[in-house]
């Protein structure tokens, strides 16, 4: 998984390395990816989310348990706009796109790695 534009980077308490994207020069949607920075998949990137189109990931808390992100403006396009936007992030069709906060967590409570 290549990435574009790493724009903020934070570390697990596993010593994992984990990048948030902004302005995906690749013409995909940016996202947040987790890099192992050590053993047998040391230097191996995975992609662990991904925002709206237009959207960056900004700013991400990494707990054991829980991912924290800012979604920063999402459907940010040329041509967009209120009367036609480019997405419909968070709350769904009909409803002014805004930035948001999302938490993710595993459903079975195991720690979050890569």
């Amino acid at each position: 998984s290549p990435i574009s534009c790493p724009d903020n980077v934070a570390f697990d308490a596993h010593g994992n390395l984990w990048i948030s994207t902004d302005g995906n020069a690749l013409g995909s949607h940016d996202g947040l990816f987790g890099v192992a920075t050590h053993g047998d998949r040391r230097g191996e990137l995975k992609q662990f989310l991904t925002v709206p189109t237009g959207a960056e990931t900004c700013g991400p808390v990494i707990q054991d348990r829980r991912v924290l992100v800012a979604v920063q403006h999402p459907g940010e396009i040329d041509g967009a706009s209120v009367e036609k936007p480019a997405s419909a992030w968070p709350d769904g069709p009909g409803k002014i796109v805004r930035p948001s906060v999302v938490a993710v967590w595993r459903k079975d409570g195991r720690d979050i790695g890569v």
